[in-house]
């Protein structure tokens, strides 16, 4: 079932690629660097979509290093496309490419037309950010020392391989990133993977490990959705569910069989759909009533 999905949604990417004329070569994804393990689980991981065109991102030229371009282009889901959200002490957010966790997306100054690059990690004020939400699934980057100014697609040029800057904040698509296909409800049933909403600000926000298993709640931020993933004791099997509970009382819950055919699983999303919901996960086995478990309730503060 999922694997069908996927396959239906990788189809419908070509297709929508297709029309939009943007051209991935073939080894774009193979050539970039594995994503670097000394990445922290538990921070939130993005992939920033153009708000002009969805199948273009934002991505490091070449997997390069210090001082390297950060660009438009297409989405082919490699290691110089996925960012990774590590809270700054000192405020904001530092957002590390995927294959270097010592690299930081910055900037040389705050002024119109500053080129967007990667930067060696030095703490600096220009490596720290704001991602605030513009509206549903849009969001905007902007330096925390000055939130008048966001990363921005130069003249609303949506092609591959624009260069990115910033510039005056206006609310126009050169300045916001789509981070998936749905929000809340309409989230709902949908997996978190062929939706994008995996890498639109997705954060393990609660775990638990019993009898060797592993459940992990995950906040889609981007989407404004949760979804549940486990990582599977080799003898255990039986239901992984997500639930959503609403402060009237009534439930909703999805619920995936798992079980020793693959040690990891993920369930579909269930969405914020109004104020006050909150959400868990649970594995109900089939096997032991002793192996069930789940894992607190968690929410999002208004």
């Amino acid at each position: 079932m999922r694997r069908i999905n996927r396959t239906m949604a990788m189809v419908a990417a070509t297709l929508v690629a297709v029309v939009a004329t943007v051209v991935i070569p073939a080894s774009a994804a193979s050539a970039a660097p594995p994503i670097d393990p000394r990445m922290s689980s538990t921070w939130a991981k993005w992939t920033f979509h153009a708000g002009g065109n969805y199948n273009l991102v934002m991505d490091v030229a070449r997997s390069g290093g210090h001082g390297a371009a950060v660009q438009l282009y297409g989405d082919h889901g490699g290691s110089n496309q996925i960012w990774f959200q590590e809270a700054a002490a000192e405020g904001g957010q530092f957002l590390h490419p995927g294959y270097d966790r010592w690299l930081c997306l910055g900037r040389t100054g705050t002024g119109y037309h500053t080129p967007v690059v990667v930067q060696a990690c030095d703490g600096s004020i220009n490596q720290r950010w704001a991602i605030p939400r513009l509206r549903y699934e849009y969001f905007m980057i902007k330096p925390w020392d000055n939130q008048g100014m966001c990363v921005d697609v130069p003249n609303s040029n949506f092609v591959q391989g624009a260069d990115l800057q910033l510039y005056g904040c206006n609310e126009t698509s050169a300045q916001y990133w789509r981070m998936g296909h749905c929000w809340a409800a309409a989230c709902d049933n949908q997996w978190p993977d062929s939706t994008d909403c995996d890498t639109s600000g997705a954060d393990e926000v609660l775990d638990v490990t019993h009898n060797g298993s592993r459940i992990v709640v995950v906040r889609a931020t981007g989407c404004h959705a949760f979804y549940a993933r486990i990582n599977l004791n080799s003898d255990h099997y039986g239901l992984l569910v997500i639930r959503r509970h609403h402060t009237a009382g009534d439930e909703h819950a999805l619920a995936l069989s798992v079980g020793n055919a693959s040690p990891s699983w993920t369930t579909p999303m269930l969405g914020v759909d109004q104020p006050g919901a909150t959400f868990r996960a649970c594995f109900e086995s089939h096997r032991n009533y002793s192996d069930s478990f789940c894992t607190d309730w968690t929410w999002i503060p208004t």
